[in-house]
């Protein structure tokens, strides 16, 4: 039985995710043709690039596609050309060709350069298999602190220095001469009287 063959074609939209002009460079480089050229072919219409390709080359020509950013989708080679693909191949397109597998589509100024670089690894070590590795960096014990000026009190010696004497205070010699008013005696003197004047309001009106 004759294996399947197919038709590959161009649906003419970019996947998500891929500028138009960087696809329409890659797409240019790929064919080795003008971007001019190639540029109907990402135009939004439908347009056969490979006919009679078995299953193989069909997946190995979708997968340069998907790398640029191309849709493309394979149609078997049976199916009538008139309704598969409405839209005619451009003349232009007759003479396209792809680079050989494994060539760069990107430019050097299109490649992303990574300017990191590399850590210093050449202090580290391996330590042996089963080694506990925080003995390797325990800190040094502290130094006991100095105790040779403290001694030790007799049983039953207070602690605490002695208490200042306390202060007798006198409140009968204190207070000897004060005495208490009678109650409702004023404690305070007595407020001087002050005439406020009232202020002339004849001539004010109520609308």
């Amino acid at each position: 039985m004759t294996a399947q063959r197919f038709d590959l074609f161009l649906t003419g939209e970019l996947a998500p995710g891929h500028p138009r002009g960087s696809a329409l460079q890659q797409l240019a480089k790929l064919f080795k043709r003008p971007v001019d050229q190639v540029e109907k072919l990402v135009a939004g219409k439908p347009n056969r690039i490979r006919k009679d390709l078995d299953a193989s080359e069909i997946q190995r020509y979708q997968q340069v596609f998907a790398k640029i950013g191309l849709i493309s989708v394979a149609k078997p080679s049976s199916i009538d050309d008139q309704t598969t693909n409405p839209t005619p191949v451009a003349s232009a397109q007759t003479n396209l060709s792809l680079s050989p597998e494994g060539t760069p589509v990107l430019r050097d100024e299109e490649r992303d350069v990574s300017t990191g670089a590399a850590p210093d690894t050449s202090h580290i070590s391996l330590a042996n298999s089963g080694e506990t590795l925080s003995d390797q960096h325990e800190a040094p014990p502290l130094p006991l602190p100095d105790t040779e000026h403290i001694s030790l009190g007799a049983t039953g010696d207070d602690l605490l220095p002695p208490k200042p004497p306390e202060i007798e205070i006198d409140i009968e010699a204190l207070t000897a001469d004060l005495s208490l008013s009678e109650a409702g005696t004023p404690l305070l003197p007595d407020k001087p009287e002050v005439a406020h004047k009232v202020p002339d309001t004849s001539h004010l009106k109520l609308k």
